[in-house]
């Protein structure tokens, strides 16, 4: 009797044993994620070194939960086939109403201001969107996706529009006359002409406000990670981290 009790206090301690390691490394597992980030576009995302404002923001809003963060980079157009196929926990930029299955949304968390530029030399003038239905117009993926119905009505009909997923080879063909407007977020403009010394990027530009300032949003797998990412945000907003970040890079 006391052997057979003896087994069975055996079993039962590798059994616990067994749980305890497999309730381990799920919490560890837990402590990774992997979202999908769009494709270089500074000073939001810095590709090369996993870098930039909105991956910074990010990562620091996880590291409160002590969460680490890989990102992944997709063109905007397939961050849902990412989010539905790979092993990706959540996708970094959304519309802050954005709506699919099995994905919960955050609260904003980082604005854009997308704008029209033209050359100063060929003075367009640009005051709303109906004044870009006749001209060439290059935006970036995705644009009539997350600028809204007006915008859409407008493009529509025009002959010369396309949207690209590298904006730098947007912002290029402006200045090399191969477009007549760009739709870009001006700080991604601002940026790449700040630290681009080519003297075709030293032309005159005009940016036309014609679009409203938008807050974005990401979505992830799981709404205990959702409340994290949410939680984390407001605390490094209330001790200053996010402000600095900004500061770090857009100034």
């Amino acid at each position: 009797m006391l052997l057979i009790n003896l087994k069975k206090g055996i079993f039962y301690f590798f059994v616990a044993l067994s749980c305890y390691g497999t309730s381990f490394n799920s919490a560890a597992e837990d402590k990774k994620l992997n979202l999908i980030a769009g494709l270089a576009k500074p000073p939001f995302i810095l590709e090369e070194g996993q870098t930039g404002l909105q991956l910074e923001i990010i990562s620091q809003a996880f590291a409160l939960s002590n969460i680490e963060v890989k990102f992944t980079h997709l063109p905007l157009g397939r961050n849902i086939t990412g989010f539905q196929q790979w092993d990706i926990d959540g996708v970094i930029t959304l519309p802050k109403d954005y709506k699919y299955p099995g994905m919960y949304v955050s609260k904003p968390y980082i604005d854009y201001e997308n704008v029209a530029v033209s050359l100063s030399a060929k003075q367009l003038e640009i005051e709303s969107l109906t004044d870009l239905s006749d001209k060439s117009l290059i935006a970036f993926q995705n644009a009539k996706k997350y600028l809204g119905e007006d915008y859409n009505n407008v493009v529509a009909y025009l002959i010369d529009y396309r949207e690209i997923a590298d904006q730098e080879k947007q912002i290029k063909m402006l200045f090399s006359g191969r477009t007549e407007v760009i739709i870009a977020d001006i700080n991604i403009f601002k940026y790449f002409v700040k630290t681009h010394t080519d003297p075709m990027f030293h032309k005159l530009f005009t940016i036309h406000h014609i679009f409203n300032t938008r807050g974005y949003a990401a979505g992830f797998k799981k709404k205990d990670v959702q409340e994290a990412f949410d939680r984390g945000i407001k605390q490094i907003k209330d001790n200053g981290t996010y402000q600095m970040l900004l500061d770090k890079y857009q100034n």
